[in-house]
C-alpha cells in the first residue's frame, strides 16, 4: 500500500500540517483524568506498576533527565515549539528556581529511589541562551538533590551566536559531553530570511572554541528546505560541514506545524515558500551520500555519524529502547514506567 503524501510529488510546496511521527501518543489523548494513574506510577518502585509488570523483578531500565530551557534571543518562523523571547533575568531566575524545585520533588518519589542518571538533555528553547552563572547555579542548586556523575552522555544544545569562549568552559565543567550545535544552514541570507539569530561567521567561531576546548562529542544539525533554499545552496551547505568534520550530523526537512510564523502566514492567504516533498527528500538524499563519500554511516533515518568511540546518541537510543526519562520544564514530555505524560504547557501555569 502507497500513503497518499508518497503520490503527491507534484505538488508545488509543503503545505501547512504536522508530518512529524513521535513516539508519545497525540496530545489530545491526554486528559486531566489520567494524573491520578501519572500519580500512581511515581509513587510505585520499578516493576511493581501497572504499566510495567512485564519488568517484575528485573533491573529497572536506564534513566534520563530532560530540562527544558524554553529562552530565546529570536523565535525562528519555523519554530513550534514552547519558548520565549520576552523574558528578563528576573523571570529566568523565577523559572530556573521552579526547575530546580520539579527535580527535587521527583527526587522524593519512590519510583526515583536510589536511581542514578544514565543520560541528561538539555533542550530548548535555547540552554545556550542561560549565562554560565546561571548554568553553574542551576546545576549546584540540582546537584543538591540528584546528581549526574555516573551519567554516560550530557547534551546541550547551543545557538552559536550565544556561545563565548568562558560560557563553553563552563558548559564542560558541569558534565556536559555532547554539544548539540545549531547550524541549520550556512549561507546567511537562508539564516535571516528563516529567522534565525545567527550568522555564519558565528558558527565557525563556535565550532573551534568547542573543539579547542576538548567536548567529547559534537553534533551539527543542518534543514533542508528553508525559505530561499537551492540547488547551488544547499550542496555548498552540505560541502561546509564536511569540512567542518563533526561527529555526528543530523538533517531534517523543513515541515510546516501550525503553530509556526511560516504557516500563520500562509493561512492568511500567503503562498507556501518551502519546496516540495519530494526536492526535500532529493536534497537529503543528496547530503546523505555526499556524507558517506566523507566515511560517515547511516545511525538513523536522520543522522549521520563518524565511525568511533564518540558516535553514540545515548538518549536517543535509551529513548528508543524503552528507558525511563523524567521530563521537566515547563511543557515537557516524560515517560516512566511505561506512562507518557506531559507538563503543563503554561508559563504561570507550570510554576
Amino acid at each position: 500500500m502507497e500513503l497518499d503524501i508518497l503520490k503527491q510529488d507534484a505538488a508545488p510546496s509543503t503545505e501547512v500540517g504536522s508530518y512529524f511521527v513521535s513516539n508519545y501518543p497525540p496530545y489530545s489523548a491526554w486528559l486531566p483524568a489520567h494524573v491520578s494513574a501519572v500519580e500512581q506510577t511515581l509513587s510505585t518502585r520499578p516493576g511493581a506498576g501497572p504499566t510495567d509488570s512485564d519488568r517484575a523483578g528485573k533491573t529497572p531500565p536506564p534513566i534520563g533527565l530532560y530540562m527544558h530551557i524554553p529562552f530565546c534571543r529570536k523565535r525562528c518562523k519555523f519554530c513550534y515549539f514552547r519558548v520565549y523571547t520576552d523574558k528578563n533575568g528576573a523571570d529566568v531566575e523565577r523559572y530556573l528556581a521552579g526547575l530546580t524545585r520539579e527535580i527535587a520533588l521527583y527526587r522524593n518519589h519512590e519510583r526515583f529511589a536510589n536511581r542514578q542518571f544514565d543520560f541528561v538533555y538539555f533542550g530548548g528553547g535555547t540552554p545556550s541562551f542561560l549565562s554560565d552563572k546561571q548554568l553553574l547555579g542551576l546545576v549546584e542548586r540540582i546537584n543538591q538533590h540528584w546528581r549526574w556523575d555516573a551519567a554516560r552522555e550530557v547534551t546541550l544544545e547551543c545557538e552559536p551566536g550565544t556561545l563565548k569562549r568562558h560560557k563553553l568552559e563552563a558548559i564542560k565543567s558541569i558534565g556536559v559531553t555532547r554539544i548539540s550545535l545549531g547550524v541549520e544552514h550556512f549561507d546567511d541570507e537562508i539564516l535571516e530570511a528563516n529567522g534565525r539569530a545567527h550568522q555564519s561567521p558565528e558558527i565557525f567561531r563556535a565550532y573551534d572554541w568547542v573543539r579547542e576546548i576538548g567536548f567529547q562529542q559534537v553534533n551539527c544539525d543542518l534543514i533542508a528546505g528553508m525559505v530561499g533554499e537551492t540547488d547551488s545552496k544547499w550542496r555548498a551547505a552540505v560541502e561546509k560541514m564536511i569540512d567542518l568534520s563533526p561527529d555526528s550530523v543530523t538533517i531534517y526537512q523543513m515541515e510546516l506545524p501550525h503553530n509556526t510564523r511560516i504557516s500563520r502566514e500562509i493561512k492568511d492567504g500567503g503562498q507556501s515558500p518551502i519546496a516540495s516533498w519530494s526536492q526535500k527528500r532529493a536534497w537529503v538524499d543528496y547530503a546523505f551520500s555526499e556524507f558517506e563519500k566523507a566515511g560517515y554511516v547511516v545511525s538513523s533515518a536522520y543522522t549521520m555519524v563518524k565511525p568511533g568511540p564518540h558516535s553514540a546518541f545515548v538518549y536517543r537510543d535509551a529513548l528508543w529502547h524503552g528507558a525511563d526519562m523524567v521530563g521537566t520544564g515547563v511543557a515537557s514530555i516524560s515517560h516512566v514506567g511505561g506512562t507518557h505524560y506531559q507538563n503543563l504547557d503554561g508559563w504561570d501555569d507550570y510554576l
